[in-house]
């Protein structure tokens, strides 16, 4: 399927006075059940964990998308204006997966404290993942915490390399940063880029070791369950 721009193409004049009266509601079915987005469809979850990953994977897989569509034809030069929401999505999606996995580590080290650690600081949110991650292989040494620690770091390595050029994350929503200055690419006198083959390289193992980590935890943590339920019938 070919792409269209956000243009007047397709702008029908006559609709502004109707639409300036009334807006229909977006929340409602399409006629083509192909054409409609469920919300609750794959968040239909009671455990909040597994929301956060499916959200996720949601901003993850978007990213890698537009990715793909930029590396492909680029002669429009599109990837200068996505490569705004290609990073918010892979920055947002890592938070909500460490936040997950922070969650899914607080449970199975038995912590009381707050599982929503560190706000949108994802230097703080991946350092507090790193710790516990530790925290679990000192206590279970097995072959999985080992690679737990490996995603882990490739995970902070990338968010290092961000950091390195600002600590502020509303660079990919806003020109401006909170001190109300041009961003670090605005204040450039020189071309700031981003290669995106390296990024899409990046975002495929970033993503797939976030989801490893978040899949085994949770295995654990169903098994962990099915334990202290098998022992409580000793108790009845």
């Amino acid at each position: 399927m070919e792409l269209k721009d956000i243009s007047f193409e397709d702008f029908d004049v006559d609709k502004v006075t109707i639409y300036n009266e009334k807006l229909d509601s977006i929340f409602e079915y399409n006629l083509d059940i192909n054409k409609t987005a469920y919300l609750n469809w794959r968040t239909r979850y009671n455990d909040s964990r597994q929301q956060f990953v499916i959200m996720g994977e949601a901003f993850f897989s978007t990213a890698y998308n537009l990715l793909q569509q930029c590396l492909i034809d680029n002669s429009d030069k599109k990837a200068d204006l996505w490569i705004f929401p290609i990073m918010f999505n892979i920055i947002h999606g890592m938070e909500v997966y460490l936040k997950a996995i922070n969650s899914a580590l607080h449970v199975l080290l038995e912590k009381e404290d707050n599982i929503i650690f560190g706000g949108h600081d994802l230097k703080i949110i991946s350092k507090h993942a790193h710790e516990l991650i530790v925290e679990y292989k000192e206590k279970n040494q097995d072959e999985a915490s080992f690679q737990f620690l490996e995603g882990i770091q490739i995970v902070e390595n990338f968010i290092s390399n961000i950091y390195k050029k600002t600590d502020d994350m509303t660079f990919v929503r806003y020109p401006l940063a909170r001190n109300k200055k041009g961003h670090f690419y605005i204040e450039a006198l020189n071309n700031v880029v981003i290669d995106l083959e390296l990024l899409k390289e990046q975002v495929l193992y970033i993503f797939n070791m976030l989801d490893f980590t978040f899949n085994e935890l949770s295995l654990r943590l169903e098994q962990r369950t099915d334990y202290l339920a098998e022992m409580m019938k000793y108790y009845e």
